[in-house]
């Protein structure tokens, strides 16, 4: 069950509902198997090939202080990357994504999603993106995690 709606008023209103958001968002989950793949810095080069083939399928890349974290397909992965670069590797993996438009400035649209997932002891960890937002979850909770999504969203565009 979606948390409640808090209203501010004044100047630190929401521009918008978080959840009326939702109602009108539709989603979709990728069709490819995912992996969460550590690569250390010195690797970049195998991330950076898979990122240039990923063709039309989903692809987040992390560089921080420990190197990269890469969500990719795991026949783009094993095509183009190289497992010898993996330090670890976490899956196999569903992508979920909002499939409408997003308002930039919506406050509290993932945390509105993740409540009753997390409250049933799932997880679908978020990736923002400008134009929208993505989840990963494990490939075996993919129809639990778009069930619970479904109960307050427009429903989903493209096939499991």
């Amino acid at each position: 069950m979606p948390s409640p709606t808090i209203r501010i008023e004044g100047e630190h209103a929401m521009a918008h509902d978080p959840i009326e958001v939702w109602k009108k968002m539709p989603m979709k989950v990728w069709p490819e198997r995912y992996w969460l793949i550590d690569v250390p810095a010195e690797h970049g080069e195998a991330v950076a090939r898979a990122l240039a083939h990923s063709q039309s399928r989903y692809v987040a890349v992390i560089r921080d202080q420990t190197g990269f974290s890469l969500v990719v397909d795991e026949q783009t992965w094993e095509g183009h990357g190289s497992a010898q670069a993996e330090r670890q590797k976490f899956g196999p993996l569903k992508v979920i994504s909002t499939d409408g438009p997003l308002p930039f400035d919506v406050t509290g649209f993932i945390k509105a999603a993740l409540e009753p997932v997390n409250t049933l002891g799932m997880k679908a960890a978020p990736q923002c993106g400008a134009a929208a937002d993505h989840f990963f979850c494990a490939e075996a909770e993919v129809d639990q995690v778009a069930a619970v999504f479904e109960r307050f969203t427009a429903g989903f565009g493209a096939a499991r």
